[in-house]
């Protein structure tokens, strides 16, 4: 990716692992958030630059988020984020990606697809590991294997539980 982008929630379990998935891929994502400290340290650790800023406000966040890119919301739940920040999106002509696998994200994605368009942006929910990726190789697999009948995914935690987003989210 060579345009600029911003991971919000950066500071988050599952945005530190793409944070250093990034950065290995030599990419240079603004890292963002709400929580200053932890931010801010995680900037300066890695070399990135850090911004923060919380979403009560689109039209406030949207003045932040212009002229990226793109912006990849790691931060959950996201029935508490996802509206905010892709109002912004759609404001500010910024695509949105978030990891979630919350169906009323989703939902709501779908609804605002006519102001998207618009916008001339992409806005694509689910693109963690639960949903768009395995999606995407079910469809492959079947495409691949026209005769096969079912698909066994196996998931393998590194240490055996959820994220505290996840967490949060389930409950």
């Amino acid at each position: 990716m060579s345009g600029r982008w911003m991971i919000y929630g950066a500071n988050g379990y599952t945005g530190r692992l793409i944070v250093d998935l990034a950065r290995k891929q030599g990419m240079t994502p603004i890292l963002a958030g709400r929580n200053s400290q932890s931010i801010l340290e995680l900037a300066k650790s890695t070399g990135l630059s850090g911004d923060i800023f919380d979403l009560s406000d689109s039209h406030r966040v949207a003045r932040r988020i212009k002229g990226l890119d793109l912006v990849l919301n790691c931060a959950g739940p996201f029935s508490h984020t996802a509206k905010q920040m892709l109002n912004a999106c759609i404001a500010s002509k910024v695509s949105y990606l978030d990891i979630t696998g919350e169906i009323d994200v989703f939902e709501m994605v779908f609804r605002l697809e006519r102001q998207v368009q618009d916008a001339g942006i992409c806005a694509i929910p689910g693109v963690g590991f639960d949903v768009v990726p395995t999606d995407t190789l079910a469809n492959l697999l079947k495409a691949k294997l026209p005769n096969a009948s079912r698909l066994v995914l196996a998931f393998n935690a590194q240490n055996g539980s959820p994220s505290p987003g996840t967490a949060k989210t389930v409950v």
